[in-house]
């Protein structure tokens, strides 16, 4: 701790350089926090699911081929099943908003069931499910939108040829990686309005189904007993755990991780060039100073240890700035409510912030480590006489 004095001022020397320099380190790791958070949250998303005991039966041909209505109440009957809901995705517009938010028709008696870590007060419950066309939105959309209970809710023009005109019968809450701007509302209503209006074409869709088990141990094998039920049926079913549906959405758009990977590594190499170019020319200004310290005595690892605690020093407040901010003010600001229904939640868990800083460090250790052994290896004579 003596020499804390002289590695400050030395970071201190030209404040302009060190500001740009923890300025470049502090943006560059600001947008890898957003990218990396990305993938964080995708993976706290799926590890947080396991202990709910979900699993999901969808078409073995994708979203495009239905999944009958009628497979709700079969599966629901199976041993070992708790509850089956429907999960019929809308996609309407709201006030002209092109997918505005999530809106799906669901089962209101078992919904709450099954996603029993949503919260939604018993009286608004049974509102929900005594009205044909009532609908529940999460806390975050109606704070959004300045919805409250009692409010109508019309949607029309989405993946079905008919409107829906609902009401909002209960507001839900819920942990913060869960969707809290989403709608769900009586899939029977749906059906029924596609029977009136359309002579039933598209109706009987439950899009896919979601199923609580009673234990994680039986979830394996009723997946196989579901899927086997159906396979010589017109439609053939793949049923898997609620993590690896959720996995299997970052799947269908690629290698993402492989990309974003690529991109730090990339963003870390520059930000490596940057500081080790400022640390290159501080140490070229300070050649006879080094020479001096050399020779009243300071050896090689004394000055290996000023120039890398220097070096480190300023990417790392870079990385404070940087990743710690990106923390706080994601924490504060919620972005996600100006993606249009693109996210429905936004954060940099404290595992990314922490390996912002920690990039930062390593990012401020690699920059220093020729400039510190240049300085180490100066002879005294070559410095002393050395015009700057």
């Amino acid at each position: 701790m003596k020499f804390l004095h002289y590695i400050l001022r030395n970071a201190r020397r030209n404040p302009l350089r060190s500001v740009l320099t923890v300025a470049s380190v502090s943006v560059c790791l600001f947008l890898m926090m957003i990218l990396i958070s990305f993938l964080s949250i995708n993976d706290e998303v799926n590890d947080s699911v396991r202990i709910f005991n979900r699993i999901v039966t969808m078409s073995s041909q994708g979203f495009g081929q239905p999944v009958p209505i009628v497979r709700v109440s079969e599966i629901a009957a199976l041993d070992g099943v708790i509850a089956t809901t429907p999960f019929s995705w809308y996609g309407g517009k709201y006030n002209e908003e092109v997918m505005p938010f999530a809106q799906f028709g669901v089962d209101p008696k078992t919904i709450f069931t099954i996603y029993d870590e949503l919260h939604l007060p018993a009286d608004q419950l049974k509102a929900f499910q005594e009205d044909m066309t009532g609908c529940v939105i999460g806390k975050k959309l109606a704070g959004d939108r300045g919805l409250k209970v009692g409010d109508r809710l019309p949607l029309k023009d989405g993946a079905y040829p008919v409107n829906l005109d609902l009401t909002i019968r209960g507001i839900y809450d819920g942990p913060a990686n869960r969707d809290l701007r989403m709608c769900m509302f009586n899939w029977g209503y749906l059906d029924e309005s596609l029977k009136r209006d359309f002579g039933g074409r598209g109706s009987g869709n439950a899009g896919i189904v979601v199923i609580k088990c009673r234990n994680a141990e039986i979830m394996a094998s009723l997946s196989k007993q579901i899927d086997k039920e159906y396979a010589n049926s017109d439609t053939p079913t793949r049923t898997q755990t609620e993590e690896q549906f959720g996995k299997m959405f970052a799947e269908m758009i690629g290698d993402v991780r492989s990309f974003i990977g690529n991109v730090g590594l990339a963003v870390v190499f520059s930000l490596v060039c940057v500081a080790g170019n400022a640390m290159a020319m501080s140490m070229r200004e300070r050649t006879t100073e080094v020479a001096v310290l050399k020779a009243i005595g300071f050896g090689k690892p004394l000055l290996l240890f000023f120039v890398l605690a220097e070096a480190v020093l300023v990417a790392g407040l870079g990385g404070v700035v940087g990743a710690l901010g990106s923390k706080l003010f994601f924490d504060a600001f919620d972005v996600a409510r100006y993606s249009a229904g693109f996210l429905p939640f936004f954060y940099v868990p404290w595992s990314t912030a922490i390996l912002g800083l920690a990039l930062s460090l390593a990012i401020g250790f690699l920059s220093g480590v020729v400039p510190a052994f240049r300085a180490a290896q100066l002879p005294v004579v070559t410095g002393l006489r050395k015009v700057v």
